[in-house]
This record gives C-alpha cells, structure tokens and sequence, in this order.
C-alpha cells in the first residue's frame, strides 16, 4: 500500500495503519477452512417438506451449509428411506436423523460445551420434519364404476340379466403423480354368482403397481334353469324321459342357491345322455344343480353285467348278477346264477367286470 507523503503525513499513516489491521482480522474469513469455533457443516431441518420422488435423502428436508463442496454433496444425496405413501405424511424428529447421518457419514454432532472437532456437524432449525408426498386423487366412484363393469360382465356370460349395488364406500385414492390406470383383478371362472360379491381393483401409475381396495356389492343374477314339476327319486337316472316329464325351465336369481351348478334343460329337452343319476332326490320346487347328481357307475346293484374270467391261455365268459356299485377300477361283488357263493371283480367298463387268479 503507498500512501501519499504531503503536509498530512502522520494523520495518513494512522489511516493506513487501521486499514491494514482491518485487513489483519478479514484474511481468517477468506481462507480456505472453517476457524477453530465453527463446525464442518451446518444442517438446518425443515419442518415439513413435499416429495415427488420415491425416496428421501436428507437434502430434502435440511438446509446444509459448508464450504468442502465433496462434503455437501455426499450429504446433500444421502438417503435416510422411503417417501411415504401419498396421502399418509410421515414425520422424522432430529434424534432419529442425527443417528443416522452420524452412522453413515462418519461426522460428529457438537457436544453442548461447543467442543468442535473439524469433522464436526451443527444442528439447527426444526426438532421434527413432516414428509408429504406429491398425490393426486382419485375418486372412490371412479374405482366402484370399473368394479361394477367388471362383475356386470362377468355376470352376463352367466346369466341373462343382472342388477349389482356397491354396499362398501370406497374412499379416494392418494396416487403419485403420473398417468393413473385401474386394473381389476379377475374373477374366478369356476365361481357361481352370490348375494356378496368382492371385486378387487389395483391402482397402477406408470406402469407400476400402487395400491389395491375392495368394493363388495350385492348382487342379482337370474338365469334359465331346470325346476323340478314333481318328486325325482335317488338313483334315477337322468335322462330326456325323465327330465321332459318331471322338469320345467324357469328363471330364477343364481344367488339364492346354497350349492351347486345349476342345469339348463338344452333345446330339445335332451340335457343328459344317461351318464348322470340323481345321488339324492330331487322335490317339486327344487333348482338342478351339480349337487344332485354323480357319474353313473359302470356297474350297478341288481343289474346284469358281462363276467370275463382268465386262467393263463383260458378264459371264460358268464352272465352275473352285480351286488353292489362301481366305477372302471374298483372291486365289486358278483353272483354267478346259480351259485350260492360270491366273486370278487373288477370293473372294466360299463357292464364288463373281469376275474383274475
């Protein structure tokens, strides 16, 4: 510094002397580390913070302050978890993220004696943070419609017509931002239509899965089916004799059915080709399902059936009388006509049973 040398030369030199003890006490603010009282980094928590991205590092919910630029930016980028879902904040009180960074950054929190160590971290600002997701809603009608028109659907390949009412609110739906698309999950193929129905719907935004909720209705559901006109008793076998005299197509709402397919008498009035028999009876009123009826058995009680019995290159044929039921597979016993004694056979098909040695 040069300073002028004229009639005010003392009163210069003081200027210049104050000027370069000023300078003296600025050059610590200007180098390259912190002093000896301040810490590494500063970190100010934010009371409440909204997200729209899937995860929270703790530049988002902190101010920090530093002059390493390698450390700000490992801190600023440090994860401390997940967003939380939209529409359900989380909050993070400051013990549970000092811990955290501590662990993870290798740096030290100020002690209440202001013992700072050069790796050292100041804590400020709130004692907590609220974290919010970025959301967009979705309406609980909009869910509800594509339930109903799903079921509506599955009902109409199973009946000729159908009323459906949602008994369950379903409350709106908290999505993240992106494009929104319902999906509802299908139903069983094999299920019969009930008085309560569940339907499933999943949210799904950008191709990735959500959230799912349930809408539960009340369902009607008729269709054509075949009535009973008059007592069916059990071990009938059905066939078009037998169901065009003691049947009659009504309609009737599926629902009110405790169990079992319900059958249709097919144009005709040819339903059944004789392979069925009622394994219980059936009374006037009474829908036909699937629970009236079994197989026929290949072989049956009081019937006559074809007897094959084989004794190395020899084999006899006989007429018997059959003593009790049976399937292809299955032991039976049978009488040969007059003989006082019982055989064992088995049942090869319809009227044919077989006796091995």
């Amino acid at each position: 510094m040069v300073c002028a040398n004229n009639g005010a030369r003392a009163a210069l030199q003081a200027v210049c002397a104050a000027v370069a003890a000023l300078a003296t006490l600025a050059l610590p603010a200007f180098a390259g580390g912190p002093s000896p009282d301040e810490p590494l980094v500063s970190i100010e928590l934010r009371p409440q913070v909204k997200l729209d991205q899937s995860s929270v590092r703790l530049g988002d919910v902190a101010y920090l302050t530093t002059r390493d630029l390698p450390t700000l930016r490992r801190l600023m980028t440090l994860p401390l978890g997940p967003a939380p879902r939209p529409g359900s904040p989380a909050v993070l009180d400051r013990d549970t993220i000092v811990r955290w960074v501590e662990a993870r950054s290798g740096l030290q929190t100020v002690d209440s004696a202001l013992r700072v160590r050069s790796s050292a971290i100041r804590w400020t600002g709130a004692s907590e943070t609220e974290i919010e997701s970025a959301a967009q809603q979705l309406s609980g009608e909009t869910v509800v419609n594509a339930a109903r028109s799903a079921l509506l659907n599955w009902l109409s390949q199973r009946s000729v017509r159908a009323e459906v009412e949602p008994v369950s609110t379903v409350r709106e739906l908290f999505l993240p931002p992106g494009v929104p698309k319902l999906r509802v999950r299908p139903l069983a193929n094999q299920t019969q239509p009930t008085r309560r129905m569940l339907v499933w719907v999943d949210a799904w935004v950008d191709d990735r899965f959500v959230r799912t909720t349930a809408v539960v209705f009340e369902v009607s559901a008729w269709a054509p089916v075949a009535v009973a006109t008059t007592n069916v008793g059990r071990g009938a076998t059905v066939d078009p004799v037998v169901l065009r005299g003691a049947m009659e197509t009504r309609e009737v709402d599926l629902t009110t059915l405790r169990q079992g397919t319900p059958r249709a008498i097919k144009a005709g009035g040819e339903p059944a080709d004789g392979s069925e028999r009622f394994r219980r009876p059936l009374r006037p009123g009474e829908v036909l399902t699937s629970a009236h009826l079994e197989a026929t058995p290949a072989v049956m009680r009081g019937n006559w059936a074809h007897l094959l019995a084989r004794s190395g290159d020899v084999s006899v044929e006989s007429r018997v009388e059959v003593l009790q039921d049976g399937r292809p597979g299955q032991v039976v016993r049978v009488k040969v006509p007059g003989s006082s004694g019982e055989v064992l056979a088995r049942v090869t098909g319809p009227g044919l049973v077989e006796v091995q040695p």
